[in-house]
């Protein structure tokens, strides 16, 4: 279900979901790359309940986020505070009981995957770039306030390329992200001097509901872009700086996203807050060597990338040249273990204009 929805039936509002989110305490199923839209389950409402209990005795968001999702004891902070709470005892010992047996949040989200292997039919009338406007409402009224204030665009590439996770042919839009695939039905309406485009999204909810929303987009240009024209791209023309620290090899041990964890917050430890980053049991971006003299060697899945004409590296940066992305690196030491902490610049950053997110590596 939409946050909208979920709010309703948490009887709360937008802006406490969202304020959890950030905190690490709710975290969405699933966020809609296309249109950003957030999604829950029916099974987070107890969650959301015990947060709601847990905050209306007195307990602050951190320790709320402590007690739900870390190994630590809760004996002494119940004891701390009924100690300041005394007339709150009752109710206090009542979630106390609540929480013994802790919490099972069912994951019922399954990603959408359909056959996305269509014949491409072309429309020469789609090729260009278009404004993502946003929900059509009753399909008769376009929306006027726009998605990602004015910065959302698609592009139609000629003869149906894909590029980030999206391609089309003739009537269709086709999604591909690797965990979801499925195609939605456009439509083209000429208003004045402007044309429009009208998507039936297939959301979250479509494979439960059958329900699409539709998205209103409207045509910038005509221009026949190509994936390399309209990629995000850095300065990686940076001379060679040494780094000692740097050098040796780095695997994976987690990822994150800036809307989930800033930087700065990161610290390891095992029982991180549900949604803070994701463990890696099996991770794409596998490991990274820094050689003397600004070589390196990278390991994507079972791909080993090398060689200077891919990629170098510099104090501070891994320049990736095959897509001109310069990623920034740190080297942070948490209980006596070094950890890099390096931007990890997917099409997520090269086309849907959104910041960079992050791998932290552990020095092998």
């Amino acid at each position: 279900m939409k946050i909208g929805d979920f709010a309703k039936a948490c009887g709360t509002k937008i802006s406490v979901l969202r304020h959890y989110d950030k905190q690490g305490l709710l975290k969405p199923l699933y966020i809609d790359r296309f249109t950003e839209y957030r999604y829950y389950d029916r099974s987070q409402i107890p969650v959301f309940e015990r947060i709601a209990e847990l905050k209306a005795v007195g307990f602050s968001l951190a320790e709320i986020r402590r007690m739900l999702y870390s190994d630590e004891h809760t004996e002494a902070m119940f004891a701390d505070k009924k100690a300041e709470l005394e007339q709150q005892l009752r109710d206090l010992a009542e979630l106390k009981d609540k929480l013994s047996g802790g919490i099972i949040m069912e994951q019922n989200y399954k990603p959408l995957k359909e056959n996305v292997d269509l014949p491409f039919v072309n429309d020469e009338r789609v090729i260009g770039k278009w404004l993502v406007l946003g929900e059509c409402g009753d399909g008769e009224n376009y929306p006027t306030l726009l998605i990602g204030d004015g910065n959302r665009h698609l592009y139609f590439l000629p003869n149906g390329e894909f590029y980030w996770c999206f391609g089309w042919t003739k009537g269709k839009l086709i999604f591909c992200d690797g965990e979801s695939s499925f195609s939605n039905d456009y439509r083209l309406e000429q208003r004045g001097d402007d044309l429009y485009m009208i998507v039936d999204l297939k959301s979250m909810d479509c494979a439960e509901t059958g329900e699409t929303t539709a998205i209103a987009l409207r045509k910038l240009d005509s221009v026949r872009y190509t994936k390399e024209l309209i990629a995000r791209k850095d300065d990686i023309n940076k001379p060679f700086i040494n780094d000692e620290r740097v050098i040796g090899k780095w695997k994976a041990f987690c990822y994150f996203d800036p809307v989930e964890l800033q930087k700065e917050e990161f610290v390891p430890f095992e029982n991180p807050p549900a949604g803070a980053w994701n463990y890696l049991a099996d991770p794409y971006f596998r490991e990274i060597e820094f050689a003397e003299g600004g070589h390196c060697t990278a390991v994507y899945a079972d791909e080993i990338i090398t060689g200077d004409d891919k990629h170098t590296w510099t104090r501070g940066y891994w320049l990736r040249k095959w897509n001109s992305n310069a990623c920034a690196y740190e080297i942070k030491e948490f209980g006596g273990r070094e950890y890099l902490i390096i931007e990890w610049k997917s099409g997520d950053y090269r086309y849907g204009g959104r910041e960079s997110s992050y791998y932290v590596m552990m020095r092998e």
